[in-house]
């Protein structure tokens, strides 16, 4: 009895100890979920790339980088794949559904969150925002209604339901990035690091930006046009896949959702000569890396080495991501 108790409590502490920072829990293989088939993957060959470039920040100093190979989805999540998810993470006892308030440039209300609950990795924490609104700049300027989440949550049968049909191929947007660690944490892939999302989106050729050919224009991407902070009432993300692919065979690299990335943003975190550099130290305000601009952003944020970041928290109308598989 008393070699049952110890093992019981040696195989406890070994269960612990594999469970990173964020609390995710190892239950892939008990809930054997697979990532949907119509989430295309397309392979990145190991290489050699020079990452980094003269940025506002001065945050981006070229380094060279080497990468192995990997997988990365050709486009963004989008709401039909994150619907998927809710469902299935739903009878699975990942989430719940519940009304908080929310205070933004739009104002105080009340509105639905789909908030992280049991085995899922970051519990209590919010994942997605059902967001009602189309959302407002920072100044409060109100934005287009076609920036609302498009993914409601029916109460009477506790199901997640697209609002409208003709939004399943937009990329999912509000989404925190406790939400979109979650869909890949569930489906056993993973967020692109930094260095993983600048290598595919240079396309193997060293791109200044992540379009077919490298230049940019309103043709080749969904973007707000060369200003900083223009107001653009009419503006809102398309769906994936409506500009041309990039040489990797990847759309909307640049412009239409931001993209959450796996690492802790840092200043100071390149470095020349690494292999599979990943920022793992969250730093003082713990940060998450997004990259390639979004629908209400100017040009010089859909540069290939064009760097922002936000607190794991926030999640607005043109926040969303894609994923990997190592």
């Amino acid at each position: 009895m008393k070699h049952l108790c110890l093992s019981i409590i040696l195989l406890v502490i070994l269960s612990c100890s594999e469970n990173d920072d964020n609390g995710e829990k190892d239950i892939f293989n008990e809930i054997n979920a697979l990532l949907p088939t119509d989430i295309i993957l397309k392979e990145i060959p190991a290489g050699t790339f020079t990452m980094g470039g003269v940025t506002i920040q001065s945050d981006a100093p070229e380094v060279i980088v080497t990468m192995t190979s990997y997988k990365i989805s050709d486009k963004e999540i989008t709401n039909k794949n994150y619907i998927d998810f809710l469902n299935s993470a739903y009878e699975n006892g990942w989430i719940n559904v519940y009304e908080k308030q929310v205070t933004d440039p739009c104002g105080t209300y009340t509105e639905k969150m789909v908030i992280g609950a049991g085995n899922a990795p970051n519990a209590g924490e919010v994942f997605l925002q059902l967001g009602e609104t189309g959302g407002c700049t920072s100044k409060g300027e109100p934005e287009h209604i076609n920036n609302k989440s498009w993914i409601s949550y029916n109460s009477s049968n506790q199901n997640f339901e697209l609002i409208d049909p003709a939004k399943a191929d937009w990329p999912v947007n509000w989404v925190k990035w406790y939400g979109a660690y979650a869909f890949a944490s569930y489906y056993d892939v993973s967020l692109p690091t930094e260095a993983q999302w600048e290598y595919a989106a240079r396309g193997g050729q060293q791109f200044n930006y992540p379009t077919d050919d490298g230049t940019l224009d309103l043709t080749k991407a969904n973007y707000n046009g060369d200003k900083p902070g223009f107001y653009n009432p009419n503006g809102y993300s398309v769906a994936v896949a409506s500009y041309p692919k990039n040489p990797f065979g990847l759309y909307d690299m640049g412009g239409n959702v931001w993209e959450w990335c796996q690492d802790y943003y840092s200043e100071s975190f390149y470095s020349t000569g690494k292999t599979n550099p990943v920022n793992t130290t969250p730093g003082t305000n713990s940060k998450r890396v997004r990259r390639g601009g979004s629908w209400n952003y100017h040009s010089s944020t859909l540069l290939t080495y064009s760097r922002a970041s936000d607190f794991q928290n926030r999640g607005n109308n043109h926040f969303g991501f894609r994923v990997v598989k190592n």
